[in-house]
């Protein structure tokens, strides 16, 4: 199998000033399209069920009490036929040579279902690049206002 030449990142929307070359923009969200010439990749989001466990239960919660559970079910969710189909159809862009951002609203990946999905393809040689990173933003956590979640605003 040809190893992907493409490079894959995951953001949210202010990390994408971080990117200095041509990639294709993959939102993987539940809600609207938001970005210009991107492309709304639903199957790469948490299942209907799934999102509206989070904002009727864990939305105002802490991570640290709800992460768990969230990541346990998505990562469950990641191994059904449309979310297989579609990160099949990712690693054969990246097969292509073409740069991808998975992209959604979370303001922090250590509890983003993009995170899980980059993680995804380790296994298959593909690293996923963090471009909302807070070690490419240090003075982000100070001077940017709130960022909305997938969640915020939808529905």
């Amino acid at each position: 199998m040809k190893r992907p030449t493409g490079k894959l990142y995951t953001s949210n929307p202010s990390g994408l000033k971080h990117l200095n070359h041509e990639a294709e923009i993959w939102q993987i969200t539940r809600g609207r399209l938001l970005f210009d010439d991107a492309l709304l990749v639903r199957g790469l989001a948490p299942s209907e069920e799934l999102f509206n466990h989070f904002i009727n239960n864990w939305k105002d919660l802490p991570p640290e009490q709800w992460w768990q559970e969230y990541e346990r079910q998505f990562l469950l969710e990641l191994k059904s036929d449309e979310k297989l189909s579609n990160l099949r159809t990712l690693y054969k862009t990246l097969q292509f040579g073409k740069n991808v951002i998975l992209v959604c609203f979370c303001k922090d990946v250590l509890y983003c279902h993009r995170r899980l999905v980059g993680e995804f393809f380790m296994q298959h040689g593909v690293e996923a690049v963090e471009l909302s990173s807070s070690e490419l933003e240090p003075e982000a956590e100070a001077s940017t206002p709130k960022q909305l979640t997938i969640y915020d605003g939808v529905m």
